[in-house]
């Protein structure tokens, strides 16, 4: 009998889940289960698992952010997610596995099986660290987009411009797409503070200097972006702004 937790933010999705679990692996017994990331972390360290199942896209702890945390780590990791696109290239990479949702029996039977087998085979338990890093390398270039719907992970090279929008933001990206997220613009300077690309010309606006098409000297000094878009630059910000954009300061 393998001992397994899961943690995902959706009720739904760990009644599903367990249940499919119960009928086509009965040898998995669910230990434990949570909605909330941080509990996750003191159910792995508690209970010290031989499988997780992990949901990827939590508002509290993202699965990677939650891995950061944890201290036991010698567990059979799989991940959930119903984005094939977040990051998989880099779990594909590891020795994780990973389950798209909605979770088919063929699926999981198929993770359950790579699990026993690596069990059987003395196999060493991923190298939680080792994936982390992986995938730490692979989130510097990419950044959050939480809302309503769900977390998107974009390239941070995509970004032209994000806007406060009261205690939310709106990301504009150079193909002209839009989101809507509820992180704050303070949030994203702070991710994006090492990333000389982006820089925040007023209290409302952090840009890529990739996306600016012109700077116009009059009304004070501003930015016109690949998408006609104008924004002013402060006087305070107006130096560093043109030495990053190479025209060097006035």
């Amino acid at each position: 009998m393998l001992h397994a937790l899961i943690i995902d933010d959706e009720e739904n999705g760990i009644i599903s889940l367990s249940l499919l679990i119960k009928r086509v692996v009965p040898e998995i017994k669910i230990v434990a289960t949570t909605v909330y990331a941080p509990r996750g972390i003191t159910l792995i360290n508690d209970f010290r698992p031989d499988i997780v199942f992990l949901d990827i896209n939590m508002p509290d702890l993202n699965g990677f952010e939650l891995l950061e945390k944890i201290e036991y780590k010698k567990f059979h990791l799989i991940f959930t997610t119903a984005h094939e696109e977040y990051a998989l290239k880099a779990i594909k990479k590891s020795a994780v596995d990973y389950l798209l949702k909605p979770i088919g029996t063929e699926d999981l039977i198929k993770a359950i099986e790579k699990v026993k087998l690596k069990i059987k085979q003395n196999h060493q338990l991923p190298d939680t660290f080792a994936l982390l890093k992986e995938l730490g390398e692979s989130q510097k270039q990419k950044v959050t987009v939480p809302s309503k719907s769900g977390i998107d992970m974009v390239a941070i090279s995509e970004i032209m411009y994000i806007e406060a929008n009261s205690n939310s933001t709106i990301v504009t990206f150079m193909d002209g797409k839009q989101l809507s997220s509820s992180k704050s613009l303070k949030e994203y300077e702070s991710h994006l503070s090492e990333n000389n690309d982006f820089i925040r010309v007023l209290n409302s606006f952090i840009i890529n200097i990739h996306g600016v098409a012109k700077y116009v000297k009059v009304d004070g000094g501003y930015a016109v972006m690949q998408n006609k878009k104008s924004i002013s630059v402060s006087k305070q910000k107006k130096d560093e702004f043109l030495k990053r954009i190479n025209l060097g300061a006035e």
